[in-house]
């Protein structure tokens, strides 16, 4: 008999694992996984959903997926809040848990999907942890999921699976507090965990963050700098010290770093007054965020603990199919899913290991009768033929269905003329696509002309910027002329690409002045000397800060004057030449 599979769909808000899980008897096996990285501003809390959906839709074509899926969403996306409720039977427990939730839940309880589950039981208390969602969200994603061809059973929230991934490595101290700090893309989550309960707090600083700050100060959009991000911290990318960008990613860096630890130090301290005095013993880091050069040993001096990284891959066991690249990947990755898998191959009786499932009560339901459409169609064909020898025995009846199938080719003759009429509309519309197509390539030319004007224009204002800077004070240009040229490079083999450059001439001239004190006080050789030095400083500004010019490819050409065309000692100004390549 085939062992029953799992296929755990994690939809986090960078990325998308499908993780294909069976078990073996007595454990859990990864058999397949598949990454995919989303591509949009993360920014842009909107976006998630339609991205997710696409994404979705194009990886269950790619992997042929089909049939029931588990669908774990992020943190992010939910309205989360923990309560205390007074120990009751279970037919009054909700009823409590609703009255308190709606007290504390910015929306009426009616208006959202919930559940929850009890993460601490001391007798007489019990401590509730509840997960909520918005109806439009989780809708119009269990929807589009059916349409895909996809059954969703159970929609689940992440930061409550890394709990079940830990349980089953079985390396809790009786007396010892651990926390799982789980950084993700938009914020983090911290997993304290003892051997009563655990407590979940989820901090609003991710991968995001520090995206975020590169693209502030590299003056780039949010995907260029997620780009240079993984590039450089995965290695992928090195930066050379004499690089602007080194010096930049080091302060993004350490900036995050301090940030993110007095985060967790904040939680920590409330966490141990929470517990009344309990102190953590033990931290583990997960996530893919976790993978930032310097962030375990800035974590484990700032707690002074020992930090190592969560690898939930130890709690199952990994098919030979799963690439050795992939497998050093995946513990940063697949916390939750695996957390999911051992619930559903493992599960307990114990009320605090209750699964929340957010999935639509309408969505269940039609759900539910997919999976007896089978056995209703069968008995409805059962009872169709029932009738069947009593027809054949009466004669009269053969007229009947004489005339229904008159009726239906009547119908079908209908039908062909419908679809005839909506080729004819098909034609249409594919001519007028076809002319939108022309219309679109003819004004290519123009809007291109209007993107290099407005290109033009930040180059402009980059200049005129250029004139309002205190250490470029006295600097005037005399000459601006752009030229427009072509040139030829072979991208591909045998495929030949004219990309146009303009290049940039400027020509100016700027002021030297020594102080009015070293002026008077020099001998004219020594002025000399101040003077060139001078002059050398300003040239480097100059030039460095023009290195920073929109759409720069090149500067080959520099040229700088203090005699003939300026005249620095006499009256301490200097000409300069410039010959820049631009690259719109």
């Amino acid at each position: 008999m085939a062992s029953k599979k799992e296929i755990i769909i994690n939809c986090g808000t960078s990325s998308i694992s499908v993780s294909t899980f069976s078990f073996n008897g007595n454990q859990c096996v990864l058999d397949e996984v598949s990454l995919h990285t989303q591509n949009f501003d993360y920014l842009d809390e909107s976006l998630w959903l339609e991205e997710t959906i696409k994404t979705l839709e194009e990886v269950t074509q790619e992997l042929k997926l089909r049939g029931e899926v588990r669908v774990i969403i992020p943190g992010s996306l939910l309205l989360t809040k923990t309560i205390r409720v007074p120990k009751v039977e279970k037919d009054k427990q909700d009823k409590i848990v609703a009255f308190e939730l709606s007290q504390k839940m910015p929306f009426p309880l009616s208006e959202l999907i919930w559940d929850y589950r009890i993460i601490d039981d001391d007798g007489v208390e019990q401590e509730i942890l509840a997960f909520a969602v918005k109806p439009e969200i989780a809708e119009k994603f269990c929807e589009r999921l059916i349409q895909a061809g996809l059954s969703p059973s159970i929609i689940t929230p992440a930061p409550i699976l890394e709990h079940e991934s830990f349980k089953a490595l079985e390396t809790m101290d009786e007396d010892g507090e651990t926390l799982i700090i789980n950084i993700g893309a938009k914020s983090t989550n911290l997993l304290f965990i003892n051997k009563e309960g655990f407590l979940i707090r989820n901090i609003a600083i991710g991968g995001n963050s520090l995206t975020q700050s590169i693209s502030e100060n590299l003056g780039l959009v949010f995907e260029k700098g997620e780009e240079i991000k993984k590039a450089v911290y995965s290695g992928a990318v090195n930066l050379t010290a004499d690089d602007p960008r080194h010096e930049v990613l080091g302060s993004c860096s350490s900036k995050f770093l301090a940030r993110i630890s007095q985060e967790i130090t904040r939680s920590i301290v409330t966490y141990k007054r929470i517990k009344k005095g309990k102190s953590i013993s033990k931290i583990y880091l997960s996530g893919r965020g976790a993978l930032l050069a310097g962030l375990p040993e800035y974590i484990s001096q700032s707690q002074q603990l020992n930090i190592d990284y969560f690898d939930p891959l130890q709690a199952i066991q990994v098919s030979s199919s799963v690439s050795e690249e992939m497998k050093t990947l995946l513990p940063f990755m697949l916390s939750e899913s695996v957390g999911l898998a051992i619930k559903l191959f493992q599960p307990t009786s114990d009320n605090l290991s209750k699964p929340i499932n957010l999935l639509p009560s309408s969505k269940i339901s039609t759900l539910n009768f997919k999976k007896k459409s089978i056995l209703l169609t069968i008995s409805s064909l059962i009872f169709s033929i029932c009738p069947l020898p009593f027809i054949i025995a009466n004669l009269n009846e053969i007229s009947v269905i004489e005339t229904k199938i008159d009726d239906f080719n009547t119908d079908l003759k209908r039908t062909q003329a419908k679809k005839e009429e909506v080729m004819n509309m098909l034609t249409k519309h594919n001519y007028l696509l076809s002319l939108n197509d022309e219309i679109i390539s003819s004004l290519a030319p123009l809007l291109k002309k209007h993107e290099n004007r407005n290109k033009l224009l930040d180059v402009l204002n980059f200049l005129q910027s250029t004139l309002d800077k205190s250490e470029l004070k006295d600097v005037w240009f005399d000459q601006f002329s752009i030229n427009t040229n072509t040139r030829k490079t072979n991208l591909k083999s045998r495929d030949k690409n004219i990309i146009p450059t303009q290049t940039l001439f400027l020509s100016g001239r700027y002021l030297v002045r020594p102080s009015i004190e070293i002026n008077n006080s020099l001998e004219r050789m020594d002025l000399r000397e101040t003077l060139i030095e001078l002059n050398s400083a300003k040239q480097d500004y100059l030039t460095s800060h023009l290195q920073s010019l929109p759409y720069l490819k090149d500067i080959p050409t520099k040229v700088f004057s203090i005699e003939d065309k300026g005249n620095l000692f006499e009256k301490y100004y200097t000409h300069f030449e410039y010959e820049i390549v631009l690259q719109f």
